[in-house]
């Protein structure tokens, strides 16, 4: 606060609030003489920055108790106390089969978890587009057969700037990166947020989920808030992997123990086209193109800014190579 000196600052806007916690929020208040000042925009859903819980009902009462207590101190009167809040739910980057299976797992949230996330008014698009597509039978040696750049073929699918596989972890990363080489970029679901692809394939979400919920063909387990809260988490990783693709996204796991549950929900809704023929993959990436050193340069940048250093060395052969 002393370092500010006499630095005036009248408005602020923060973007992707909900990366931030309160207590952030709470001294971002204290700067400013009205809570009016701040504007602030976030999609609650992707509250997942660890350690970070955070409702927009939460922020509204902070910023109402500030300001109350501010008006009390002062000895001044003010007409209107509530922060207000607006809804943008209509989504510019992804069509609406993407949006539909998003909304699947916020309505999840809601159901099983209430008190984890704002209710807000489902988000759509103004176009329609493909059914995501959920590959049943996929195995981690389709990458090596399909992917990797040493197998030159009719086979060979080349990914370029647009398209990224999406892991859980580092340790999957490099698992990855060792089969398929430079053939592609691999991110971590935490390192993907915040950027936007045209084609995302989301591998072994659930096969190295920290949750391990196994399709239970005896009968439905029984749910419990105390013993399954990780599925809120789980859940909010879940919606920013799929929010990630603009086109077209292909989910796949080696495990259908832990897959099954999901696949059958996404499947009863509608929501899914479920393959089982390893050559329909090809069919699915037929959009994918081979992108130009400008295309890669610019991802690099974006990468840049996103301090996603590590990603940067991995496409700097893409552009040589052009």
């Amino acid at each position: 606060m002393k370092t500010l000196g006499g630095l005036q600052i009248h408005e602020v806007y923060i973007d992707e609030c909900q990366d931030n916690q309160i207590v952030d929020l709470a001294l971002i208040l204290k700067i400013f003489e009205r809570a009016d000042a701040i504007f602030l925009a976030g999609d609650i859903a992707q509250c997942i920055a660890p350690g970070s819980s955070f409702r927009f009902q939460d922020l509204r009462a902070l910023m109402y108790q500030w300001e109350l207590s501010r008006i009390q101190a002062n000895h001044k009167q003010r007409s209107n106390l509530k922060p207000k809040q607006f809804e943008l739910n209509i989504n510019y980057r992804s069509h609406n089969g993407i949006l539909r299976l998003a909304a699947s797992v916020i309505k999840l949230i809601w159901e099983f978890f209430p008190n984890s996330i704002d209710h807000l008014s489902e988000e759509r698009a103004e176009i329609g587009g493909p059914l995501p597509v959920f590959f049943d039978g996929f195995q981690e040696q389709h990458f090596e057969d399909y992917f990797a750049p040493q197998n030159i073929s009719s086979n060979n699918i080349e990914f370029g700037s647009e398209q990224v596989i999406i892991v859980r972890n580092n340790e999957a990363k490099s698992r990855i990166r060792n089969l398929i080489g430079n053939a592609g970029l691999i991110m971590t679901i935490f390192e993907a947020k915040g950027m936007e692809f045209d084609d995302v394939l989301l591998y072994n979400f659930f096969s190295c989920s920290p949750a391990q919920l196994k399709d239970n063909s005896e009968g439905i387990q029984a749910f419990s808030h105390e013993t399954h809260y990780i599925l809120s988490s789980e859940l909010k990783h879940l919606y920013v992997a799929v929010t990630r693709a603009r086109q077209h996204i292909l989910i796949c796991d080696d495990n259908a123990d832990y897959s099954n549950p999901i696949r059958k929900y996404w499947d009863s809704l509608g929501l899914i086209k479920v393959i089982k023929n390893v050559n329909e993959i090809k069919t699915f990436f037929t959009l994918a193109k081979k992108s130009t050193s400008h295309e890669w340069n610019q991802l690099g940048k974006n990468l840049f800014e996103q301090r996603l250093y590590e990603q940067v060395k991995y496409i700097a052969l893409p552009i040589s190579c052009n």
